[in-house]
C-alpha cells in the first residue's frame, strides 16, 4: 500500500518547509515492512516491524496493512 507522510525540514536558508515523502507498506506473515520510494521510483527498505507495539509496552499482531501505515505515520 503506497502512502505519503509530511515531514518538517529546513531549507538552505534555515526556513522550515513541509516535505511530502512517498512510502510503501507491506504486511506478510505478520511482519510489517516500510519502504521509502526514491525520486527515481526505486525503493529502499527502511523499517521491518514483526509486531504491533502497543502504547502500554506490550505487543500484538498486526490486524492490517492500514494499521501499519497509521502506526508509521504516528511515529516522530
Amino acid at each position: 500500500m503506497q502512502f505519503t507522510k509530511n515531514t518538517r525540514e529546513f531549507d538552505n536558508n534555515g526556513n522550515e518547509v513541509i516535505v511530502e515523502i512517498n512510502y510503501r507498506a507491506t504486511l506478510g506473515d505478520g511482519v510489517a515492512e516500510i519502504y521509502l520510494i526514491n525520486d527515481d521510483a526505486t525503493e529502499t527498505a527502511i523499517c521491518t516491524q514483526p509486531w504491533r507495539p502497543n502504547g502500554d509496552g506490550s505487543r500484538s499482531a498486526w490486524a492490517s496493512v492500514q494499521e501499519v501505515v497509521e502506526w508509521f505515520k504516528d511515529r516522530a
